[in-house]
């Protein structure tokens, strides 16, 4: 029995049995450092198979893509090449690599998903990753985010998250910016390292900033309350999460973006969010941790005396406010435009369905959205558009052969009574919010791009 008088778990059994054999620390997972044999334990990944193996190397630094199950479906030899300038690129941009050796474990043909370990990182990719170009950068994507986490959060971290404990929930109001900043940066290092073009990060910018201006829980949430409430909201959702919440990994990356241009044009280019990055990391990586206070307190730091309420200001609206974020001066440093709305508008209930025995029924609707307005519940099912009955999984083919303001009659069934209701169809907002170069940008303008997005 543990001293709280609750069984032991398997894990803490084998470093008992370990430190028993006089086994106390294992050494090299932290570029030589000794680390507590139990944390090492938990943050170690554990794969078992016949991997390809691609060895590759960045400040004289050994790294291994790890391939499982590549099957003739997975470029390996391009992967790598891909992979190194964008390790590359991440180890300039932190000036070394604060591990001995790192590994990618790459599963394909698996759920998406991933998690960061301290000189690791296990990546799981369905199969369709190797199909386009698309789904590829998604997978450089996601291993680079991976990678920057090697420093952004396993060891720049916020206080709250160490010493680490495993048996109870974890609050933390940083999560914007150990995630979401991480996510900002793991596009511009494509971009960087010359694997991404300027318009692919573009593109990936576009679509960070169209997820959270069509989320309607942004005016509900700030990005910090985001990060304090994730065990309780972002890993609990509900039918109405979209309307109450927002992603911290979405807002933290929009607001990265957002902070790297304030400071560039408060600095008029002469410091910019790179550098808060590295300051962060050279104070408070390793045992002390960061809080909020230090963070502001590092990003105005960078600015000249004339600037620092400005930006206090600005950080606090961005940070631990629901006001509408503000890209007018960001687009105008980098000669960007945005386009709210689409060029070809598509209509727009503001549904989200599912289908149970044969029926659609509502599992999710928009605040905002005509479905809104009419008054049309979660739970819902939806029977007939215009009196003629639809089939499972049809309604979005139904609705796509109409023009936003097309006015409807959508037939429902709640609680056994069958009801019609009348409504407009809007503009799917999901096909708008796109960044792009300015046709009229000034060559300064050019310039402060080109610095931003080129190593």
């Amino acid at each position: 029995m543990t001293a709280n008088g609750r069984q032991p778990t398997g894990a803490e059994v084998l470093c008992r049995c370990l430190e028993r054999e006089g086994v106390k620390y294992i050494f090299g997972l932290s570029g030589g450092a000794a680390i507590p044999i139990f944390d090492a334990l938990v943050d170690s990944p554990i794969v078992a198979g016949t991997p390809s193996v691609y060895e590759f190397r960045v400040s004289e630094t050994p790294h291994y893509l790890v391939n499982f199950r590549e099957r003739g479906v997975w470029n390996g030899p391009q992967a790598v090449q891909d992979l190194a300038k964008v390790a590359e690129a991440t180890a300039r941009f932190w000036g070394g690599t604060p591990f001995d050796r790192f590994y990618f474990f790459n599963i394909i043909g698996a759920p998406r998903n991933a998690l960061e370990h301290k000189n690791s990182t296990v990546i799981n990719i369905p199969l369709e990753s190797t199909t386009s170009r698309d789904e590829y950068l998604e997978w450089l994507s996601t291993a680079a985010h991976e990678y920057f986490h090697a420093w952004n959060v396993k060891r720049l971290r916020p206080v709250e998250l160490g010493p680490f404990d495993y048996e109870n929930e974890v609050y933390t109001k940083s999560l914007w910016f150990v995630e979401g900043v991480t996510d900002y940066y793991a596009d511009v290092l494509l971009s960087r390292a010359g694997v991404a073009t300027r318009d692919e990060y573009l593109n990936a910018l576009s679509s960070q900033i169209r997820s959270l201006q069509t989320t309607p829980g942004r005016l509900e949430q700030s990005a910090e309350m985001a990060s304090y409430d994730a065990w309780i909201k972002y890993y609990r959702t509900d039918e109405n999460t979209a309307n109450t919440s927002i992603s911290y990994y979405v807002k933290g990356a929009v607001v990265g973006f957002l902070l790297d241009a304030e400071l560039r044009r408060l600095t008029s280019g002469s410091q910019s969010l790179d550098d808060v990055m590295r300051i962060m990391y050279s104070r408070f990586s390793g045992d002390r941790g960061f809080s909020p206070d230090d963070l502001r307190t590092i990003a105005v730091s960078v600015v000249e005396p004339a600037h620092v309420r400005e930006l206090r200001a600005w950080l606090e609206r961005a940070l631990a406010t629901t006001s509408e974020l503000d890209y007018i001066e960001a687009l105008n440093w980098f000669g960007l435009r945005l386009t709210s709305a689409p060029e070809a508008p598509r209509p727009w209930l503001g549904i989200v369905t599912r289908t149970a025995d044969q029926r659609t029924v509502v599992s999710e609707v928009r605040r905002g959205s005509p479905a809104f307005a009419a008054g049309i519940s979660v739970g819902d099912e939806i029977t007939a558009v215009d009196g003629e009955p639809i089939q499972p999984g049809q309604l979005a083919a139904l609705l796509g052969r109409l023009k936003p303001g097309a006015k409807i009659a959508l037939s429902l069934s709640r609680s056994d009574a069958i009801r019609v209701i009348d409504l407009t169809l809007g503009i799917d907002p999901g096909h708008g919010w796109t960044v792009s170069v300015s046709p009229v940008a000034t060559q300064q303008q050019q310039r402060n791009l080109a610095e931003w997005l080129t190593p």
